[in-house]
């Protein structure tokens, strides 16, 4: 039993570092340094990484070659600090990677700072939308719940708890629906509020974004 509990153990250590490796024992055989380097640049991922793939691959008796996945890393943080990169990031809710170097970095966080705005007032839209959704089916269920109320064939205090308990279903009812209003309303206000920055961001981006709006 102890070997058996001992082998699953070893089994799931194994599991759980192979889910928690940069990169696969495939990768580091292959070699490809500078294809590995433009894409986790391209991806945005900091020089950091680089360390994190050193162990990975020195667990497989493979030495990176640095200097080639760095050539490669210079190259994907082109990619990646463009302006319209920026802007999807941000449209995304993503954070923006602090890897462009200070020639690009300006414009790609303005980029960005545009997208997030369109990404912020999206989400206040689901925000209220998820609310709306919330609010009906809950009506929904007091609805049923008050239907299925009688107090018939009761009496004193029985009686009494029952118009109470049935007062207090149709007053959480009253206060849903109360509640529904409130949130249509702000889900049409947000609405709103997301088309017109949706408006004022794509002139932005159209002046300031190369290549924004070509397909």
């Amino acid at each position: 039993m102890k070997v058996f509990l001992g082998g699953i153990a070893a089994l799931f250590a194994v599991l759980l570092l192979a889910g928690c490796e940069t990169v696969s024992k495939e990768q580091c055989v292959a070699g490809d340094w500078v294809a590995l380097g433009k894409a986790d640049g391209a991806n945005g991922y900091p020089t950091s990484r680089l360390s994190d793939i050193v162990k990975d691959c020195g667990r497989h008796g493979v030495t990176p070659d640095t200097d080639q996945y760095m050539s490669g890393w210079n190259q994907g943080v082109q990619i990646y600090c463009t302006p319209m990169n920026g802007y999807n990031v941000g449209r995304q809710g993503k954070s923006a990677s602090p890897v462009c170097p200070p020639q690009m970095a300006s414009s790609f966080e303005y980029a960005h700072s545009l997208g997030s705005r369109i990404w912020q007032a999206r989400s206040k839209v689901e925000d209220q939308q998820r609310r709306v959704r919330d609010l009906d089916n809950r009506i929904s269920r007091l609805n049923s719940d008050v239907s299925g109320l009688s107090c018939s064939g009761k009496d004193g205090d029985e009686l009494k708890a029952c118009r109470h308990n049935v007062h207090r279903r149709r007053q959480d009812l009253q206060d849903a629906r109360f509640d529904l209003q409130d949130a249509r309303w702000r889900l049409s206000e947000a609405q709103r509020f997301y088309d017109e920055t949706e408006r004022t961001v794509s002139a932005e981006a159209a002046r300031t974004i190369p290549g924004y709006g070509v397909q």
